[in-house]
Parts: structure tokens; sequence; C-alpha cells
């Protein structure tokens, strides 16, 4: 019996590399420019942050104070609802879900398709 080198069987992929691989290796090897669509870690996008406004928000001792809700910070949902109602949408922050990755929110949107699903 031969032992599989991996968490389990469905996770036992190729991982040779291909002409898509291969040829994102060269790319990169070649110190090209590169708009990678998949990076989901905005600290690493190049985004420019306003950083003493943050770390000034650190300060406030309300950043001590932790009260979970499974829809998201409320305060932080106001102030989407208030983005969005500058921009003439309106949107209730009891309708705003947000979730800490595009990973958690992808399991959302799929188990509310998934939920959807008429049985046969």
């Amino acid at each position: 019996m031969r032992l599989q080198r991996c968490f389990a069987k469905r996770t036992n992929w190729n991982l040779a590399p291909n002409r898509l691989s291969a040829a994102l290796a060269a790319h990169r090897a070649a110190g090209k420019p590169l708009l990678d669509l998949t990076v989901s870690n905005p600290t690493e996008c190049g985004f420019e942050y306003d950083r003493s406004a943050i770390l000034n928000v650190l300060s406030n001792p309300a950043a001590l104070s932790y009260e979970p809700d499974p829809r998201g910070l409320e305060s932080a949902r106001r102030a989407v609802a208030g983005y969005y109602a500058r921009r003439k949408e309106e949107v209730s922050a009891e309708d705003i879900f947000l979730t800490t990755s595009t990973s958690e929110a992808y399991s959302y949107v799929f188990r509310t398709l998934c939920d959807r699903v008429t049985k046969f």
C-alpha cells in the first residue's frame, strides 16, 4: 500500500507546472510588472492609506471595547451605508454584512445560494 502525502485524497492535486504557471514564473523572474487580481490582502495591493489617521483611531479608548456582531461592527456598517447615501443610493446598515475576508464572504454567498436550491 502506497502512502499518500497529502491532507486528503480530494486535495491530492497535480502540482506540476503547467503553461500558465510557467509563464507567470517567467514574467515574475523578468521583473515585469504584474496586476495580480487574486491578491486578497489589501496591505499587499499598493493602496495608499492615511497612516496617521489609522494610528490615531487606535488611540481612541472605544477601540478597546469589542462587541462582536455576526453582520460586522455596527459603526462600520453605518459608515458603509453613509458612503452609499452620499452617492444617492439607499442602503440600510441592517442590510449590510461585513466579513473579514473574501473567502468568508464567498462562504456566505454559496451557503445562501445552496439553501435556495430545490431538492428533487
